[in-house]
């Protein structure tokens, strides 16, 4: 990984704005303890800036895909929770257990081949028992099988501690209720009445923030609500409740007048009119931007100015309403002199949810905290 320290573009993390959405997700949830959600480099955000910005908004524990994803938080010093929700290879228990790090079981058949790798540690691995009540996704399907595991678990002292137990809803976010109650009955057929872990969390944003009253939620998952993007995308909920998280700005690093019909970029998709003025900025699609953003506005000193041209690799060229100096800031994502573009608003322009154009971003933007 190259991080592009030397040129003006920057992913910027506000920490006040993940504070504010963290505490509006407990305020709903009445949550006593909160994971965050920050797998796929914390959905683009950066995994490190935004668990970092996390545990000073007071986040409880943290939660990834991957165990290596765990490890980079551990080495960066975090020392909350780390829960794993994927599957973690059996052989990679003991340096679970090494790293204080949480790992999920979906099957009997991974703690069986784990306890053999956790004999004589020093600590017992801690897991979570994942239930598949309908995502299909992973986890026990088989009240049966689940309690033997739980009781199989429980039994295994010095070797398992049964920290956790869980579920994913497939639909939480919609006006559409019927999966989310099937889920619901589905888990209660499964767990009511078993000796369940001292953590029981089937929350995700959604759940947490329009189905409080329906499950747990002293414990809940955090993600897209914690990144300032609105789970329903304001179909259950107003979104002005949400503050945004990111902000993508880059700087003009070359400033040119062109003449009656000079193409600009591959294909020449843009010609210029006599005199005008194009910008270039030192970003492309070799940062993760879709190419199908030619056309969106960005922001240059509180004005609206589009991207033309087919983006390229690595820079992109701007219309200006006239000269701007080089080494004027350019806002792609964010607020500019009292003007803003949003994750939502990108994601329109280019045809995706907004949780997938920041994870899109690549690794070598650069990621920085602010306030």
């Amino acid at each position: 990984m190259v991080v592009a320290i030397t040129r003006p573009t920057r992913v910027i993390v506000s920490k006040s704005a993940v504070k504010h959405n963290l505490d509006a997700t407990r305020d709903a949830s009445h949550a006593k303890f909160m994971w965050l959600a920050v797998k796929s480099n914390a959905y683009g955000f950066g995994i490190i800036p935004m668990s970092q910005a996390a545990v000073e908004a007071g986040v409880d524990g943290l939660a990834v895909a991957i165990l290596d994803e765990a490890l980079a938080i551990r080495q960066a010093g975090i020392t909350v929770p780390i829960l794993v929700l994927g599957i973690t290879p059996p052989g990679y228990a003991k340096l679970a257990a090494e790293y204080d790090v949480i790992l999920t079981v979906a099957d009997q058949n991974w703690s069986t081949q784990a306890h053999d790798e956790l004999v004589g540690v020093e600590k017992p691995l801690q897991i979570n028992i994942a239930v598949d009540t309908g995502m299909n996704r992973i986890g026990f399907t088989d009240r049966e099988q689940l309690a033997d595991a739980l009781d199989y678990a429980r039994n295994q002292v010095g070797i398992f501690d049964d920290l956790g137990i869980m579920t994913h809803f497939a639909e939480s976010d919609s006006p559409k209720v019927d999966y989310f109650h099937k889920q619901v009955d589905r888990w209660h057929e499964l767990t009511d009445g078993l000796e369940l872990p001292r953590m029981v969390h089937l929350a995700n944003s959604a759940a947490a923030l329009y189905h409080a009253d329906e499950i747990p939620t002293d414990v809940i998952r955090a993600g897209t609500i914690a990144y300032g993007i609105e789970p329903s995308q304001g179909e259950l909920r107003d979104a002005s409740y949400v503050e945004p998280v990111l902000t993508l700005e880059t700087e003009l690093n070359f400033v040119k007048q062109c003449h009656e019909g000079d193409g600009v970029s591959y294909g020449h998709t843009y010609c210029t009119s006599e005199g005008e003025w194009v910008g270039t900025i030192p970003l492309g699609y070799g940062d993760g931007l879709s190419r199908k953003i030619q056309g969106f506005d960005v922001i240059i000193e509180g004005e609206r100015c589009p991207l033309i041209g087919k983006p390229a690799m690595d820079q992109m060229m701007v219309a200006l309403p006239h000269a701007f100096p080089v080494g004027t800031k350019v806002t792609v994502i964010g607020k500019n002199h009292g003007q803003e573009n949003t994750l939502e608003d990108v994601g329109a322009h280019v045809g995706v949810t907004p949780w997938e154009v920041s994870i899109h971003l690549q690794e070598r933007l650069t990621r920085v905290l602010g306030k």
